[in-house]
């Protein structure tokens, strides 16, 4: 059998609703003692990253979109985590783009490698989203899942002119949309459509440029001495789309966009339709 490397986006790829199907486990789990390569490919920070989803135990973790990057082991077992790669937004950039949103009113939140700062119009962002709604279970589904990628939120930061920034997330609100942002500021920033899965929620992530998951991938895969048809990604949306261009196989979930199906070199079920399974043994990774 020869040895792979595989890299797995999380939201609507590993997991939905922060929810990892047994059956994506398990693959993993038997891939990795057949001797795979596994990382975690995501554009959470790390510190979004549940602890559950580290407990299968990857070789890896890349997050911020690519811009930052460790290797060594997720579960706790031997092996001393090493920070592979980093990189963050220039700081006259960042001061253009936080000026730029402040001035519209535009919700956003900036990351670092551990954590994230709040924009000051944040939570009227979503006080507004929640406004007059009543509740449901998709409603509360949606607001356990934003208070876990919030958890490690700081809010009312005074500081927001930083060179420690990995990514930038923005909502689409203040009557500014993705569009116009890339118009403005796309020269200056890797940008991707917004990929948290839920319904009615666009905007817009922002990276440093050239800082994305296919070249993250691309330096992993390099770290182990890998050869780029042996590498193999999964991913469902827009910031997914260089992961599985660079891949060897780029494998789309059934739940994907249409436009990241299109390019990919194949097509498994959705996430809580055993994808991941039925995947890796279509591909004889287990």
């Amino acid at each position: 059998m020869t040895k792979k490397i595989i890299f797995l986006d999380i939201d609507g790829t590993l997991c939905e609703d922060n929810h990892v199907p047994f059956s994506a486990k398990r693959a993993c789990r038997a891939a990795h003692k057949n001797g795979h390569i596994l990382y975690i490919c995501t554009g959470r920070s790390r510190s979004q990253i549940r602890r559950s989803i580290f407990k299968i135990g990857f070789d890896g973790v890349i997050s911020s979109g690519g811009a930052y990057i460790e290797t060594g082991p997720t579960d706790g077992s031997a092996g001393a985590e090493k920070l592979l790669f980093e990189a963050a937004i220039k700081p006259d950039v960042l001061r253009s783009i936080v000026d730029f949103f402040n001035a519209r009113k535009i919700a956003y939140t900036l990351e670092l490698g551990e954590g994230q700062i709040a924009g000051p119009y944040l939570k009227s962002y979503f006080a507004g989203r929640y406004a007059g709604k009543p509740w449901s279970i998709s409603r509360l589904i949606e607001v356990v899942f934003m208070r876990q990628i919030f958890k490690d939120c700081i809010w009312n930061c005074d500081n927001l002119y930083r060179d420690d920034i990995r990514k930038l997330v923005f909502w689409e609100s203040g009557g500014v949309t993705f569009d116009e942002v890339k118009r403005i500021f796309g020269a200056e920033f890797e940008m991707f459509h917004l990929s948290i899965p839920l319904p009615n929620m666009l905007g817009g992530e922002m990276g440093p440029p050239g800082v994305h998951k296919g070249s993250a991938i691309k330096r992993v895969a390099e770290f182990y001495g890998f050869k780029r048809e042996d590498v193999i990604a999964f991913g469902d949306s827009d910031n997914d789309r260089t992961m599985l261009e660079y891949a060897g196989v780029g494998i789309a979930m059934g739940n994907a966009t249409d436009e990241l199906k299109s390019i990919a070199d194949d097509v498994t079920a959705a996430v809580n339709k055993n994808g991941i399974e039925q995947a890796f043994k279509k591909y004889n990774l287990i």
